[in-house]
């Protein structure tokens, strides 16, 4: 009995083994060459897609995880191709300041205050309950899409230097001015 268990542990033993030889070991750092004719590239694992690569391109391990691999390709390309600065696939920048306030008719009286030709960023910084008031309200560069459809319609409407009507929102009443 004991020469059958000893010869079944070596039997399941040698059988692992020759499992584990079989398969290729990936792992941070190694080279690997795409073996299909195309295979896409994710932006996580079963996530959406963002290119393809072709049979033999080379990349490099980065990481593992369950059934994928994490990778950096390795090979040419024109370097006028290429930008270091993903917000060039944003759109163009704007730029606006923004005084936000609780009440209807604080923004109504701020209102006025702009028309009669008070100062933007001095009023911001005064009345404004934004965290943006420090700044003069200055929401910095953004680009389509970062605030809401709103608030973005209100912006964009403007030129350059106006001052939007009052807009609600569930935050309060805003006051834009188009910096850029």
């Amino acid at each position: 009995m004991k020469k059958f268990v000893a010869g079944f542990m070596s039997g399941l033993l040698l059988g692992a083994a020759v499992l584990v030889i079989g398969q290729e070991s990936f792992y941070k750092g190694k080279t690997v060459y795409v073996k299909v004719p195309e295979e896409n590239l994710r932006v996580t694992p079963g996530g959406d897609k963002f290119g393809n690569v072709l049979k033999g391109t080379s990349m490099q391990i980065l990481a593992k995880q369950d059934k994928w691999l994490y990778v950096a390709l390795v090979g040419y390309i024109w370097s006028e191709s290429v930008t270091g600065d993903e917000n060039v696939f944003r759109g163009t920048p704007y730029r606006a300041a923004m005084i936000l306030v609780k009440t209807q008719a604080e923004a109504d009286a701020i209102l006025q205050e702009l028309k009669a030709g008070g100062d933007f960023a001095q009023i911001a910084a005064k009345k404004s309950i934004s965290a943006t008031s420090a700044k003069g309200g200055d929401l910095g560069d953004a680009y389509p899409g970062d605030f809401a459809p709103a608030l973005e319609k209100a912006i964009l409407a403007l030129k350059i230097g106006d001052v939007s009507t009052v807009v609600k929102t569930e935050h309060g009443f805003h006051i834009f001015k188009r910096l850029k």
